[in-house]
């Protein structure tokens, strides 16, 4: 099978091409800005630079390298959404619907796209509970009320033709290296620490978090564009839930020297922190091993990259 990855040599995006690729499938990565370095070790995968604004380079990508499916994780992150607000629009808005509306033209039935937890707005509107994907969703920014909008073209695409289009609500996604979006220093902080610097939590200790591990992240992206059949719209990823503190704790547990800060004067995150991935586990039979190994995978990695 031949898949379109939109974003594919970006962070979650080149982790998911190897995914495909270690299945056995070709990958075309189609991005504004690719990093061939991303996949360059990667054999049965083509790099096409490209702009998802302009829906006729979709088609002649679908067309040339006879694309059976698409994974959509190309979108304008914060802050940047909120301050180039235009270029927003354009991307996260007219860019995904181009994405649908290429594969309906084309034929492809199956389309995958990137939802995140931010649709839900804050946990105050759900009281002390985990959310669900029934619940109603009231989103803060603009990012996350693109994402509720995409969510709702996605579902008239499905009724109306047919198609197969699973949306993944994802939890705050961290791994090594990450540089864009409110959550990344997640990230960052690990990277210091494995690499024996000191690290700023950008929150309080009590601040509790939603956390996915960007390979974690990949693989369910994975399993939704290859499972034969779906029986729902939308998904919450899996999600570790803790607080920065607890999250700290486990991270010293590993890394017993670890000079870890935090930042007590830090608002509350503009998300929830509680949530049901019942759906999820159910439907396509995941779960996530526990957070330690999370910790030690990003350690080890990151400790490989700076041997090398």
């Amino acid at each position: 099978m031949t898949i379109l990855v939109l974003g594919g040599t970006g962070f979650i995006g080149s982790r998911l091409t190897e995914r495909f690729v270690d299945r056995g499938h070709n990958v075309i990565c189609f991005d504004l800005y690719p990093d061939y370095a991303k996949v360059a070790h990667l054999d049965g995968v083509e790099v096409l630079a490209g702009d998802v604004t302009h829906i006729e380079t979709l088609i002649d990508a679908i067309q040339k390298c006879s694309v059976q499916r698409i994974v959509n994780l190309a979108y304008i992150l914060p802050p940047e959404s909120e301050e180039k607000l235009q270029l927003a629009v354009r991307v996260n808005l007219m860019g995904m619907n181009n994405v649908f509306e290429a594969a309906r033209l084309m034929g492809i039935k199956r389309v995958v796209y990137a939802s995140s937890i931010g649709v839900y707005g804050l946990q105050s509107s759900y009281g002390d509970r985990p959310v669900t994907e029934e619940d109603d969703c009231y989103p803060e920014t603009v990012y996350t009320a693109q994402k509720l909008w995409n969510e709702f073209m996605a579902r008239k695409y499905m009724e109306r033709y047919k198609m197969i289009i699973p949306g993944l609500r994802i939890a705050n996604v961290s791994g090594p290296g990450r540089t864009k979006g409110v959550s990344a220093w997640q990230g960052r902080c690990i990277d210091n620490l494995a690499m024996g610097k000191p690290a700023t939590f950008m929150s309080r200790k009590d601040q509790k978090l939603l956390i996915v591990y960007v390979d974690d992240t990949a693989e369910i992206f994975a399993t939704l564009c290859l499972a034969e059949t779906l029986k729902h719209a939308v998904y919450n990823s899996l999600a570790y839930s803790l607080t920065a503190q607890e999250f700290a704790d486990k991270i010293r547990a590993l890394l017993p020297d670890a000079d870890i800060n935090f930042d007590e004067t830090a608002p509350d995150q503009p998300n929830v922190y509680l949530w049901s991935s019942e759906r999820i586990e159910r439907d396509l039979k995941m779960q996530l091993p526990p957070i330690e190994e999370m910790i030690q995978r990003h350690i080890d990695e990151v400790r490989r990259v700076q041997s090398s």
